[in-house]
């Protein structure tokens, strides 16, 4: 059994909390006024790129490198598919069911005008992601991540392969394929480009070029990253966000690597991060419908930055709860269905 990579833990959940962050902050930019964006925890930018962007670039470069540190020595693909759903599904279905019946509990109706044929993309986890492609889809909690991830581990297979087998080639067409759609974007869906696969690629291969060439920062790097972050901060260049996105992400992620092995040193920081860490898919799965709830109970125009700030601690509590109240149904679930399964078939 692979050791634990405490520094992955670290990103994870500094990328968790980031994206926490940035739903909060959302429900004060639909407002839309200066004094709404004053109430944000921290803000909308960071690095002269959205924060939202930087939490998802860690979270696609840590996936890329868990997904390459477990399965660098051989890959079986019945086994390796058969873990990622288990891992995705009956969490999401569970948590999807239980949102569902709020829901219909508090407005007493459906979604109209829906096909109903096409509650199976909400089945397969893909209603976030598809419905930035303009497909009507009976969505209620997760993200697009959660879809775009999903592509992602049906395709990692062929993309680990090329990583340890071709590892020029395939970079090189990485990172073609990356300027070819950042010059020349022809597709209508997704209408947001960054959610495109090949967009978002270098952040997943970075992460995995990592863990198989080179496991490990050293001072260079880390300065190097911190030039660039500075650099941007300061210039704040007017070019693709998707592009600086890409490399801000990747240097954030080098310096929080560096920083994972002398925060893992101090046990109050630790903890926290593993502790984050564990529930960051149940917290990915609720946090978006118990902020949009909780938020919507408030007059966002009347509260102060003190009460706003409140108000995020609340939602972290809250949000905190049903995370491991999912967390643990979810294991007993599949636990259950895995030994009845066991019975059946034996």
């Amino acid at each position: 059994m692979k050791k634990r990579v405490f520094e992955l833990d670290f990103i994870r959940a500094i990328a968790a909390v980031l994206i926490v962050i940035t739903h909060f902050n959302a429900r004060y930019m639909f407002i839309g006024t200066e004094e709404a964006y004053s109430k944000m925890v921290i803000g909308i930018d960071t690095f002269n790129i959205y924060i939202g962007a930087l939490g998802v670039a860690l979270f696609f470069i840590i996936s890329g490198m868990a997904l390459m540190m477990t399965y660098e020595n051989g890959l079986s693909l019945k086994t390796f598919y058969q873990k990622r759903f288990w891992s995705i599904y009956p969490m999401f279905w569970i948590a999807y069911l239980a949102a569902f019946l709020h829901q219909f509990y508090c407005y007493r109706a459906i979604n109209q005008g829906i096909p109903k044929q096409n509650i199976i993309f909400s089945v397969l986890g893909l209603d976030g992601y598809l419905l930035n492609c303009n497909v009507p889809v009976f969505y209620i909690l997760g993200e697009w991540f959660l879809g775009f991830i999903i592509m992602f581990y049906i395709l990692f297979p062929l993309l680990r392969w090329g990583v340890i087998k071709h590892p020029v080639v395939t970079a090189i067409i990485t990172v073609g394929l990356y300027v070819l759609f950042n010059i020349w974007y022809p597709l209508e869906v997704p209408s947001e480009k960054s959610l495109f696969l090949f967009i978002r690629l270098p952040e997943i291969m970075f992460g995995m070029y990592f863990w198989r060439y080179i496991k490990k920062v050293n001072k260079r790097m880390i300065l190097v990253s911190l030039a660039v972050i500075l650099a941007n901060t300061v210039l704040k260049p007017q070019y693709s966000s998707n592009v600086q996105t890409t490399y801000i992400g990747i240097a954030a992620f080098i310096i929080l690597f560096g920083l994972g092995k002398y925060a893992e040193k101090v046990n109050f920081i630790s903890d926290a991060a593993e502790t984050v860490s564990k529930y960051s898919y149940p917290v990915f799965l609720v946090h978006h419908y118990i902020i949009a709830y909780i938020m919507g109970k408030f007059d966002l125009n009347a509260i102060t930055v003190l009460e706003s700030y409140i108000l995020f601690i609340l939602i972290c509590f809250v949000v905190a709860f049903f995370a491991r109240l999912l967390y643990e149904a979810n294991k007993r679930i599949v636990y259950s269905v895995k030994r009845y399964t066991e019975r059946v078939t034996a």
